[in-house]
C-alpha cells in the first residue's frame, strides 16, 4: 500500500479515543502530567520521573509498512524549556550494565508506514527504563500478538510503567518502574472511528508484567489482569471517553477467564458461551442441559445477566443474581 494512503490514517485526533486517564494537560509548569499529542500517539510525560506514565495510540494494518526501524534515539527538545531533557545516549549510559533497555511505549514496529512516523516514536519522551528480559521477551511477544490481530481488527492501545520507588538508571534522571502494563481494546473493522464501533462485546486485554531482570515467563498470558487492577496501581481512570456502562464492563474484563455456571446445591458445573449484552443484562447461552439444575449462579464479574438455554428443556429465561468473582 502506498505510504501516502497509510500515513493519512495516522492522525493526532485518533490516538486518545479511549480518553485521558490522568487528566494530563499542556502546561509548562505541569511537571507531573504533561500532555503531548502527536500524529503517531498521545503521551502523558512526567518530568519528575524522566519518562512517560502512559502513551496511547490507534493501530491499524495501514500503520504497518516498509519504512523499517530507525537507528537513532532523539532527545525530545519539544518539551518545555524548564523540563529536564533526557539525553538519548549520555543519560542512559550504563543502563545496559544493569540489564535495562530504552523501552518504547509505542513500539517502532507499530509505526513503520513512513520513515518520519517511525522516527517520532524514538523521542526519549516515548521511552521508559525496561528490563531487557521484559522488553525483548514477553513484552515484545505481546506486541507481536497485537499486530497479528490487525487483519480483522483495529486496536486502541494504552500502556505505561507503574510502581515507582527510589531505583533509577545510573544518571539518576529516570526512575525504574516495578511493572509495565498495557491495555488493548480490540475493535472489529468497519466505517467511522474505532470509538464509534465500541460496545460491551469488544475484547479487552490487560496485562501487567514485573519489570525484573530474571524469572520472567515469555508467555504474556501469564500476566493477564484487568484494567481495574492497573487503575489501582497507577491512580488513573481508564475509558473516560466511553459510556459508564461500557467502561465498567471493560474495567473488570479478564481476558481468557473461563466462564461457567454452577448448581449451588449440587456444585455441578455447566459450560456456556457468552453472547454479549442486551440492554443492561448479560446474555449467556448454555451448551449443556440444565433441566435438572435447581439453582444457577454465574461466576463472572459482569452482573446482572440474562440466561438462555440452547436445548428444549428450558430452565431459565429468568434473571439470577450473579456471584461476585474477582
Amino acid at each position: 500500500m502506498p505510504a501516502m494512503s497509510a500515513s493519512a490514517l495516522i492522525d493526532a485526533t485518533l490516538q486518545m479515543q479511549l480518553g485521558n486517564p490522568s487528566g494530563a494537560i499542556v502546561g509548562t509548569n505541569n511537571h507531573s502530567h504533561y500532555l503531548i499529542q502527536r500524529t503517531v500517539q498521545a503521551i502523558d510525560y512526567s518530568d519528575h520521573l524522566g519518562e512517560p506514565v502512559w502513551a496511547a495510540w490507534d493501530l491499524t494494518a495501514n500503520d504497518i509498512g516498509g519504512s523499517g526501524r530507525n537507528s537513532t534515539f532523539y532527545t525530545d527538545t519539544n518539551l518545555p524549556p524548564n523540563f529536564t531533557n533526557i539525553l538519548a545516549t549520555a543519560d542512559y549510559n550504563g543502563v545496559g550494565v544493569i540489564n535495562f533497555n530504552r523501552g518504547h511505549l509505542c513500539p517502532s514496529a507499530d509505526r513503520t508506514d513512513t520513515t518520519n512516523d517511525n522516527k517520532l516514536v524514538f523521542f526519549m519522551s516515548n521511552i521508559m527504563p525496561q528490563s531487557a528480559l521484559n522488553n525483548q521477551g514477553v513484552w515484545g511477544n505481546f506486541e507481536d500478538y497485537c499486530r497479528a490481530q490487525l487483519t480483522n481488527s483495529e486496536l486502541l492501545i494504552i500502556c505505561g510503567p507503574s510502581g515507582f520507588g527510589t531505583n533509577t538508571i545510573p544518571s539518576g534522571l529516570a526512575y525504574i518502574p516495578s511493572n509495565v502494563w498495557k491495555i488493548v481494546v480490540i475493535v472489529p473493522l468497519g466505517s467511522g472511528t474505532a470509538l464509534s464501533r465500541i460496545n460491551v462485546t469488544n475484547r479487552v486485554i490487560a496485562i501487567s508484567i514485573p519489570n525484573v531482570t530474571n524469572g520472567l515467563s515469555s508467555d504474556w498470558h501469564n500476566y493477564v489482569t484487568n484494567a481495574a487492577k492497573i487503575e489501582r496501581d497507577t491512580g488513573f481512570t481508564f475509558f473516560t471517553a466511553l459510556s459508564p456502562h461500557v467502561a465498567s464492563v471493560f474495567r473488570t474484563e479478564v481476558d481468557g477467564t473461563p466462564y461457567f455456571i454452577g448448581d449451588t446445591y449440587t456444585n455441578k458445573q455447566y459450560s456456556f458461551t457468552v453472547n454479549g449484552w442486551t440492554g443492561t443484562n448479560y446474555v449467556v447461552q448454555a451448551t449443556t442441559n440444565l433441566a435438572s439444575a435447581s439453582w444457577i449462579s454465574l461466576k463472572t464479574n459482569a452482573a446482572p445477566f440474562q440466561f438462555t438455554e440452547t436445548n428444549a428443556n428450558t430452565f431459565s429465561q429468568r434473571f439470577y443474581r450473579a456471584k461476585s468473582w474477582p
